[in-house]
């Protein structure tokens, strides 16, 4: 049976509550009239839903009591309130409620609230529980996969450089191509563990010039490799709200795709900039390289999807899957167009105050 506890400090309205809740065949643990005892309460009897009026007797008020609850024992709050200005929503929402019923509400409201609150507390749940899962399964992938490869990559090592003498060329060769192998496994499993933090990292939403980052960026690979001869173009003024380290991988990525297309391209141009589209901003990364085949736009996203051979181009494929992941978590969206050997352009949007 659902256990749930009433804090209404009206005592002919607290038990018009538990009246109907108890209609409904849930159980009411208690009818409490004040912000601390309802906390007290909630971390003896743990309830599976508490309903809590805003405004209470004593010195906190329903969502200072709701707040506590909620990071102390994690039990879903649905505050019941005759209060429905913009002011009081707004502190309401900072407490993350499970639900938001104004008065007088119709007691079937009260039964679809309560139910959507438990099945929502439940997907949480399970979703938490996913989650560490997840992280056991990246730790072990991080440490117990990772083992075998340096073991591979060391002896690989100490075979070539103590015994090369007594190896014919093709030997030498295939201790070689060991390494490169077991270092490209490395490498591919370090990007799976990336993008896998990146889906469940927190988003911390700041105003960033994406201008200033870009132009690190392109400072930063042609520094790395000097004989490039790379010009760029990037458009000032280019401001997003989204998450610093997230979306600094996103550019990374894209500008470093851009870097490494145009390598076999002379005159290489990359350009960082933005088009208007209504009342959206796009902003795009664009190449004069390699391209790929327009047809095949729908496919460069998809983790270790690559329309280029390892040969000719390096990579695993898991950047653009990061870089969509990180779009997607701010609310926006990312596309690309291409044609071969016309180059590239990627374009995605940032909403205003993005972030989930």
């Amino acid at each position: 049976m659902t256990q749930v506890l009433v804090v209404e400090d009206e005592a002919i309205v607290a038990e018009s509550i538990a009246s109907k809740l108890r209609r409904y065949g849930y159980e009411v643990i208690d009818t409490l009239p004040t912000g601390e005892e309802a906390i007290e309460m909630a971390g003896k009897t743990r309830p599976d839903v508490i309903l809590m009026d805003i405004h209470l007797a004593g010195k906190i008020d329903g969502i200072q009591a709701a707040d506590r609850i909620s990071c102390q024992f994690h039990i879903p709050v649905i505050f019941l309130t005759a209060y429905a200005d913009e002011q009081t929503i707004a502190r309401a929402k900072e407490a993350g409620p499970f639900g938001y019923l104004v008065k007088p509400f119709r007691e079937r409201d009260l039964y679809v609230t309560i139910e959507m609150a438990r099945e929502r507390s439940r997907l949480e749940a399970e979703l938490e529980a996913a989650n560490r899962e997840l992280d056991s399964f990246s730790y072990s992938v991080s440490h117990d996969l990772r083992a075998p490869l340096i073991a591979i990559d060391g002896f690989s090592q100490i075979l070539q450089e103590t015994y090369a003498g007594y190896l014919p060329p093709d030997g030498i060769e295939c201790l070689s191509r060991i390494r490169d192998a077991a270092n490209q496994m490395d490498h591919l499993i370090e990007d799976f563990l990336r993008l896998s933090r990146v889906t469940r990292a927190p988003i911390i939403i700041e105003k960033l010039d994406i201008s200033h980052i870009a132009r690190e960026i392109l400072g930063q690979l042609a520094t790395s490799e000097p004989d490039r001869k790379v010009s760029w173009k990037v458009e000032d003024g280019l401001i997003i709200n989204g998450d610093p380290g997230l979306c600094e991988i996103a550019l990374k990525n894209l500008i470093g795709n851009a870097w490494k297309y145009t390598n076999k391209t002379d005159g290489a141009l990359i350009q960082v900039g933005s088009i208007m589209q209504g009342q959206t901003k796009i902003f795009f990364v664009k190449d004069n390289g390699a391209g790929f085949p327009s047809d095949k736009a729908n496919l460069i996203f998809i983790p270790l999807q690559r329309l280029h051979s390892h040969n000719e181009f390096p990579g695993n494929g898991i950047g653009l899957a990061t870089v969509q992941r990180i779009v997607n978590r701010h609310g926006g969206r990312i596309w690309a167009e291409g044609e071969v050997g016309e180059g590239a352009t990627f374009y995605f949007t940032f909403p205003e105050g993005s972030g989930q």
